[in-house]
């Protein structure tokens, strides 16, 4: 009987150990779902960037630098193997691609420096100097909050050039219309007092270089 119960132990043991082996290290799918695919800075840019951009552009999200650039047919063995591992290594936020044939037109980048830790806050060097030796326009936009269309279409236009607004929607019903002759002014009317200019506002979206 004791042997039994020792034989029965000895087996809840290696099935133990054989199951947490197979799910820890022998599993070749150690994964689950992530709850969402970006974050919620990432996706409010995001749907502000195709509006700002409309149908002149597509956007591609989260590139692999190694997917925007190739090396050069006469790159040496040592250059090419170090160069593609940084290639494969760097991830770019936005792409903007011509709607016809899919070309590179731009590569934009979010900018968090709230603190040393943030999102590419510090400039990389290594990006910025390939993109700028293949010729296609680097937009690193710091993020801030109340960003508008219009923000995000003035920080592309030192890149890109001015990008058409979008029209401002109709309102629906009848708008009154002022007189199209000059009105007398009533007697002892107060006179038009200057309107104080109003304060600039800072954008709330700042490209930065």
């Amino acid at each position: 009987m004791e042997f039994i119960i020792i034989l029965l132990v000895v087996c809840a043991v290696a099935a133990a150990l054989l199951i947490s082996r197979f799910s820890h290290h022998g599993n070749p799918f150690p994964f689950h779902k992530r709850q969402q695919l970006f974050t919620v800075v990432e996706r409010s840019f995001l749907q502000l960037l195709e509006r700002a951009v409309g149908e002149k552009y597509k956007i591609i999200n989260r590139v692999k630098l190694a997917d925007v650039l190739e090396l050069k047919e006469n790159a040496d063995d040592k250059s090419r193997r170090a160069a593609m591992q940084k290639l494969n290594a760097k991830y770019l936020d936005y792409v903007l691609c011509n709607t016809e044939d899919m070309s590179i037109v731009a590569v934009i980048d979010l900018v968090n420096n709230s603190n040393l830790q943030g999102h590419k806050a510090v400039p990389d060097w290594f990006v910025q100097g390939a993109l700028e030796t293949a010729g296609i326009p680097y937009v690193r936009m710091k993020v801030k909050a109340g960003y508008t269309v219009a923000d995000i279409q003035q920080g592309l236009a030192a890149k890109l050039g001015n990008i058409p607004m979008a029209p401002s929607p109709l309102i629906k019903g009848t708008v009154k219309r002022g007189p199209t002759r000059p009105v007398r002014p009533l007697a002892g009317s107060t006179p038009n007092l200057p309107t104080p200019m109003a304060k600039p506002q800072t954008p709330a979206l700042v490209q930065v270089s």
